[in-house]
């Protein structure tokens, strides 16, 4: 029994001795790697203040959805938040941009009936702060958030971009230096339904998309007003991809 008790005691002591020098390893590990201060190890940083943050983004979106047509006469819902007038088509988008420099390519192609369609958005400029130059990332937009128009729900921005993009029809410009705009998002259109739930009355400050889901957003419009369209643009023309992948 002595001896039972001697090996427990050496035991205990051994598994003190290694506890005290992981704690010693730990203490110069903090010491060399740094501690959070006050609550700086929670919160969400700006992208720039990552040591290794590159600012290049490559993404592409499948699934393409028009929302509406392209040809649809005036008045047209362009945002349809009930989905009822949104068509699957054949496309793609592919987003290469420089965040840190507002430079870069996004190049949005979709065929509707017998005619090919590409937009090409490549000069970014901003007209906000929030926008930062004209590319920006991890970000609030629209709804309340205080950024952008509240036409579009409340939603986190992975990457956005504003300014100028020119549309083609088959091999022929239709709509020349356009106002345009793409967000990489939360999900706000339900896979199932189509539908935004916005406008509605909120009881979470959260916006109403969903976390879980990722989706592409692409509008081109014109500067030309149209009140009897929603927007009130004389175009607009909206498109977005659910399906996105990281290069």
């Amino acid at each position: 029994m002595y001896i039972q008790r001697s090996n427990i005691t050496v035991r205990l002591l051994g598994l003190s001795l290694i506890t005290s020098a992981l704690t010693a390893t730990y203490a110069g590990a903090a010491d060399q790697f740094g501690t959070p201060k006050g609550d700086e190890g929670t919160r969400i940083f700006k992208a720039t203040e990552h040591p290794h943050y590159s600012g290049q983004f490559h993404l592409s979106g499948q699934r393409t959805t028009l929302i509406g047509s392209v040809n649809d006469p005036t008045p047209w819902d362009h945002l349809d938040y009930a989905g009822k007038h949104v068509i699957p088509v054949q496309g793609s988008i592919d987003i290469q941009v420089n965040e840190l420099t507002n430079s870069g390519q996004v190049v949005a192609e979709f065929v509707q009936g017998d005619d090919r369609y590409r937009i090409v958005f490549d000069r970014f400029a901003a007209k906000a702060p929030f926008q930062d130059g004209g590319i920006a990332t991890r970000v609030y937009e629209h709804g309340d958030s205080g950024n952008g128009d509240p036409l579009y729900p409340k939603t986190w921005l992975y990457l956005g971009g504003w300014g100028t993009a020119t549309m083609f029809k088959n091999q022929d410009v239709l709509y020349k230096d356009s106002d345009a705009h793409f967000m990489v998002m939360e999900r706000s259109r339900d896979p199932k339904t189509h539908e935004v739930r916005y406008p509605a009355e909120r009881t979470l400050p959260g916006g109403e998309t969903d976390p879980a889901g990722m989706e592409i957003d692409l509008w081109v419009r014109s500067k030309e007003q149209n009140t009897n369209n929603f927007p009130p643009f004389e175009t607009f023309i909206h498109l977005y991809w659910n399906e996105v992948t990281w290069k």
